[in-house]
């Protein structure tokens, strides 16, 4: 007889503690230990191991990892205070990441189909890249099952160099109806393109304060979807890792879909990875969140 459950999260994080890669079993490790990273920040100044909020994100989306005498001291004290075996995160850190370092940034045509015109759109942008560090999205579909609306909150942070713009890529359903930007805060809009044909759109969001490098901010902006026929998923696609995606779906109480299931890609071509159901009731939206993931396409996809 079984007198224990195991906590949650437990198998998922003793499979990434024995296959890997680093971050996603340190993410996990976090999560279950409840601990927030400035939590974790006090626990190690106070044993005379400083290390920062931001170097500890980094860890956790494998923008870095820890290679340093310090860094590696500081690993060692966080594998007791996140309740896990001595030396288990260390010696994830000795194997090589899958198919070499991770680049920078993904590129364009790893995220976006290569026979579209995105691909070359988005890369006559100048971008300087800042990366999403938190993105809170709210969809909202109508009763004939057509996206309606979607409201976007991002903080940012620039990385070597200043950050100017946030560049925002969308896709409608209906070939010949853009999605089209409808109000932004702390942000205006700059160059517009629009690839009609395949209803895509690229926005150039122009931050009202330019970020330093290492500074956070917020954009928020709203875009309207023209569809004229019912649309069966919506993603995101993330040129760098994120430490935190929330997307919520408002589905029409009239019309609320038989199954959602969530999802990731590597590529478009890609299998779905890590598909999970997605809860949907009446009165409340459903939602996907993330944490600790890596570059890629993330999104939702529901039938009725």
């Amino acid at each position: 007889m079984r007198l224990f459950a195991p906590a949650p999260g437990g198998e998922r994080l003793a499979r990434a503690l024995a296959e890997g890669p680093f971050e996603r079993a340190l993410t996990l490790a976090i999560e279950r230990s409840g601990l927030g990273l400035a939590r974790l920040r006090e626990r190690l100044a106070a044993s005379g191991v400083p290390v920062s909020t931001t170097t500890l994100s980094s860890w956790r989306t494998g923008r870095s990892r820890p290679e340093r005498p310090e860094s590696l001291r500081a690993l060692a004290l966080l594998e007791p205070v996140l309740d896990v075996p001595p030396g288990t995160l260390r010696a994830l850190l000795d194997r090589p990441r899958t198919g070499g370092p991770a680049p920078r940034a993904a590129r364009w045509d790893r995220l976006w189909e290569n026979r579209s015109l995105l691909p070359m759109v988005l890369n006559s942008f100048e971008d300087s890249s800042p990366e999403s560090v938190s993105v809170h999205e709210t969809l909202h579909v109508d009763a004939a099952g057509r996206m309606r609306g979607l409201h976007v909150r991002e903080v940012l942070r620039a990385l070597d160099e200043p950050a100017f713009v946030r560049i925002v890529a969308l896709r409608g359903f209906t070939p010949g109806q853009s999605p089209e930007l409808v109000s932004a805060r702390y942000c205006r809009p700059g160059c517009v393109r629009a690839t009609p044909e395949q209803a895509f759109s690229v926005t150039e969001l122009v931050l009202d304060h330019p970020l330093a490098p290492g500074e956070t901010g917020i954009v928020e902006y709203r875009f309207a979807f023209r569809d004229e026929e019912p649309d069966a998923r919506y993603d995101r696609r993330f040129r760098l890792p994120i430490a935190e995606h929330l997307l919520e779906v408002h589905f029409d109480p009239s019309a609320l879909p038989a199954e959602c299931v969530s999802y990731r890609q590597d590529s478009p071509a890609g299998p779905e990875l890590e598909t999970a159901e997605v809860r949907v009731r009446p009165g409340v939206p459903a939602h996907v969140i993330r944490t600790g993931q890596g570059a890629g396409i993330h999104g939702v996809r529901w039938r009725w």
